[in-house]
């Protein structure tokens, strides 16, 4: 469009400042403005004033195809924290995209309708922050609002009290927003129950004691040997390493109770045929396997070998006979079935036959070795000067004996002698390399009962990445309705990521790399309604070469390359993007932006 302005000189004159401009909204929904794609100058001095309007005609009906360079106005006088020097990240639209796909806002708005909430805040709004937050920038509720005007082009017309308020919104529909992102991913992905991985885990909170018998943060035993409060949580996750479902215990609860219920309420809401748990042996009790049979399902599960409970199987497990073995003779296996008692539905006594399997891999067998003898050194070393640690570390083998001080002799109440207990070393050696597991289905051989265990270190790698990448713990909100919305906020986060993932194949990158390339995708907007892109990089990349089994690992060298440029291409790819340009007008980028969707 060509506009003329009248411009009024120093000394009077009037003169006409000629501009071919268009027209732009910065943001659906936001007040039209004009950019000046070509300023001509003053008409009254032109020579020709025909020929010069002429040119500006001819000028302002091509411009688009001669895709004319983009005007950018800067002043030298400009500021630092200004509106034009301001940085947005506009990565999260990546993961935004993932959001939309699971319809999180619809349900959320629908729920909000159908409850008739009357909130002065927007829940949707709310949750999709703090999820995407959650993923980019983990941190408390009160440090995660400070960036809530980061993103570029999110509305956040909420406060800090209003997130506190809106978790108590979230932990009501907890179960049923779990059974919509099923749904979800059965529709768009699609779901792989063949083998559903079970497994619990719990989170800390940084405080001294619960506050009273309700309370979900209980002392209980922790997985990071901590003595501070925790929540346990039980979760499902099928045969594609997403996530199915997932439920909060009271941290004093026994893992092996927390199997039923969730297995029970997963079947139920989720209308699930036959599936078959993958649990280790925390997991493996009689009652949980009673549960799982009698409702027509499977189980593979681990089994302890030492003990009681392993004593069934010592002398098949050093009987030579039976086993096959690999040429090198560093891996061999022995499979067999047996009859196990149970109990039916009604609780009568009944006899089952399941399959075991028992193998010896002596990479593992050397692994247990290298930590035993460090345990032995340091419990040596605890025995000399008198030095205390936990059972799982230094004290799993010392012990302690009575003697009198004085003779030696062995009495009663009358002084501890620490030692190094080697006879439990020497008894705990025997073991080193076996395992063993057991399966109700007896038409699996040797191979597919070690590729359905193998399948849960995809449950253990989940809750890795909720603790280390997506930091779910510490805890700092101490609400039971809070707690549950925050590992609610967890489990979309981690359904996002495992998503893009999973899309993304073999090569997947990491959780931490996928922050870290989208949290570099940041841009400014400049005066006009220019967006200006800034590199995605900023990490050399090494060079690559085959290891030994022929796969490409990294090296010590570095390439000529940029790591997370790198990313950010391989990202982009699943997300049918090609975002390279350094400059867009907005009403441009807006539209790529929009575009974005998991090829």
């Amino acid at each position: 469009m060509i506009k003329k302005d009248k411009r009024t000189t120093a000394n009077g004159t009037i003169k006409t400042q000629i501009r071919v401009v268009e027209g732009y909204r910065p943001m659906p929904g936001a007040s039209p403005k004009q950019r000046t794609i070509r300023d001509f100058g003053i008409l009254e001095e032109q020579p020709d004033r025909e020929a010069f309007m002429a040119m500006v005609e001819a000028f302002n009906a091509s411009y688009k195809k001669e895709n004319a360079p983009l005007r950018i106005e800067a002043a030298h006088t400009e500021r630092m924290y200004s509106e034009h020097n301001r940085r947005f990240n506009y990565g999260y639209r990546f993961l935004s995209a993932v959001y939309d796909m699971l319809q999180l806002d619809t349900f959320i708005n629908e729920w909000a309708a159908e409850t008739k909430f009357r909130g002065e805040y927007a829940p949707a709004e709310i949750f999709k922050f703090l999820v995407l937050s959650r993923i980019l920038a983990p941190d408390s509720k009160r440090a995660t609002s400070q960036g809530k005007d980061c993103f570029y082009g999110m509305e956040t017309g909420f406060t800090l009290p209003d997130i506190y308020r809106s978790l108590d919104v979230f932990a009501k529909f907890d179960v049923h927003m779990q059974r919509h992102l099923n749904d979800r991913v059965k529709t768009t992905i699609g779901r792989d129950l063949t083998h559903a991985s079970y497994d619990v885990t719990n989170y800390f909170f940084e405080i001294d004691f619960p506050d009273g018998e309700t309370d979900l943060r209980q002392k209980g035993v922790s997985k990071e040997h901590r003595v501070d409060p925790i929540v346990a949580m039980g979760l499902f996750i099928d045969g594609n390493g997403l996530p199915v479902g997932m439920s909060m215990f009271p941290g004093n609860m026994s893992e092996s109770l927390t199997l039923r219920p969730v297995m029970a309420d997963v079947k139920a809401s989720y209308g699930l045929g036959r599936i078959i748990v993958v649990a280790d042996k925390g997991l493996n009790s009689s009652d949980n396997i009673n549960e799982i049979v009698n409702n027509g399902d499977g189980f593979v599960f681990s089994q302890v070998l030492r003990g009681t409970k392993g004593k069934r199987y010592v002398d098949r497990i050093f009987d030579e006979s039976g086993y096959t073995a690999n040429a090198e003779g560093t891996y061999k296996y022995k499979l067999f079935e047996e009859e196990c008692p149970g109990k039916d539905a009604d609780g009568n006594k009944v006899m089952r036959r399941r399959k075991v399997l028992i193998y010896w891999d002596k990479a593992d067998a050397d692994r247990a070795w290298r930590k035993r003898e460090e345990k032995l050194k340091k419990a040596a070393r605890a025995c000399k000067n008198n030095v205390y640690s936990i059972k799982k570390g230094v004290d799993e083998y010392t012990k302690e004996e009575i003697i009198d001080g004085d003779t030696g002799a062995f009495v009663d109440n009358v002084k501890k002698h620490r030692s190094v207990d080697v006879e439990k070393a020497a008894q705990d050696a025997k073991y080193d390399g076996y395992f063993c597991i057991v399966t109700s289905e007896l038409d699996y051989d040797e191979g597919m009962i070690r590729r359905a265990y193998g399948g849960l270190w995809r449950i253990e790698q989940s809750f890795r990445l909720l603790k280390s990448d997506l930091y779910a713990r510490p805890v700092y909100v101490h609400k039971n309705e809070h707690i549950r919305a925050h590992f609610l906020i967890c489990f979309a986060a981690l359904l996002i990521v495992r998503i893009i993932q999973h899309k993304m194949g073999p090569g997947a990158l990491s959780a931490e790399r996928i922050a870290r390339v989208l949290r570099r995708a940041t841009c400014r907007v400049l005066k006009g309604g220019i967006v200006h892109l800034d590199d995605v990089g900023g990490a050399i990349a090494f060079k690559k070469a085959k290891d030994k089994h022929g796969k490409l690992v990294d090296t010590l060298a570095f390439s000529d390359d940029d790591e997370i440029a790198l990313d950010f291409k391989a990202l982009q790819q699943v997300f049918a993007s090609d975002i390279c340009n350094v400059y867009h007008r907005q009403e441009i980028f807006n539209k790529i932006l929009n575009k974005l969707a998991l090829g």
